[in-house]
């Protein structure tokens, strides 16, 4: 990190509003180098009258907080594949925009949402197998009401797990994320299944979930129908179960996808957040 006098971080500050882009982007970078020691002056320039100097103080004070953000996604990719938690990936992944995301709130309505079906459950006659898994389902889907959202299907929101909880829409892979969590609170054997494609849900190795379409309940010919009639032919593999960290690594490139047009520099980042996931991996 560069060590800078407080004058010249106030100078670069200012020079951050400069009309020639190329003197601003010289001061955005000292800023960046300077890191922390920069930070408290950038919280103030956040307020200047220049509406340049706003934007771009802020636009640096993102980047650092992502940088912070990357150092403990870091730590949380260097744990053994299994030892991941898909919540807790889920949390990070959601910081990115979110960073005051109140986890303990969120965590609460996945408890409370879990406790709600045990209650329901237990009041009726037990059910096992496929009609377990249907009573399941008509809470999930009619009862809390998730869906998916296939009239803005690339809304960013769709992928970060405060926003589907809230508002209950999403895409296969996150609808498929909180069902797996409310699925692990309730011990319901479920795991995630990356097709190509679609992604699904499998039921005690048995059924598959689309969670995508209220839970339609699919055989395994039926997944292979799919593939066949998409043009991505037919492996096992595509219908084994999909660790923590590959789901992760989907739902940041899904995230990758849809900010590569409107905001390339997020989609950057998030891009090094993916790589530090698979470079984990292949050190594990």
């Amino acid at each position: 990190m560069k060590t800078l006098t407080t004058n010249e971080i106030k100078a670069l500050i200012i020079l951050l509003g400069d009309e020639d882009i190329k003197t601003a982007h010289v001061a955005r970078k000292a800023l960046l180098e300077a890191r922390h020691q920069a930070e408290p002056f950038l919280e103030e320039a956040r307020n200047s009258q220049d509406p340049h100097v706003r934007t771009r103080a802020y636009s640096i004070l993102e980047r650092l907080r992502l940088d912070d953000l990357a150092d403990h996604f870091r730590g949380f990719a260097s744990m053994p594949s299994a030892w991941l938690d898909l919540e807790e990936g889920a949390f990070l992944l959601a910081e990115t925009e979110y960073p005051t995301i109140n986890r303990r709130h969120y965590r609460t309505m996945l408890n409370d949402m879990a406790e709600q079906f045990q209650v329901r459950s237990a009041s009726k006659p037990p059910v096992k197998g496929r009609e377990f898994l249907e009573l399941f389902n008509e809470y999930f889907f009619d009862e809390l009401g998730f869906t998916g959202n296939q009239e803005d299907y690339q809304n960013p929101d769709n992928i970060y797990i405060n926003q589907v909880l809230d508002r209950r829409l999403g895409v296969p892979i996150s609808l498929s994320m909180i069902y797996l969590l409310l699925a692990s609170r309730l011990r319901i054997p479920v795991v995630g299944i990356g097709m190509p494609g679609h992604f699904l849900l499998q039921y005690n190795d048995s059924l598959f979930i689309d969670t995508f379409h209220k839970g339609q309940l699919l055989s395994r010919g039926e997944c292979v129908q799919f593939l066949m009639n998409n043009g991505f032919g037919f492996h096992p593999a595509y219908l084994s179960p999909t660790p923590t960290r590959f789901m992760l690594v989907r739902m940041l490139t899904i995230l990758i996808q849809t900010y590569s047009t409107r905001d390339p520099e997020r989609a950057d980042l998030l891009a090094g957040f993916r790589d530090i996931l698979t470079r984990s991996y292949a050190k594990v």
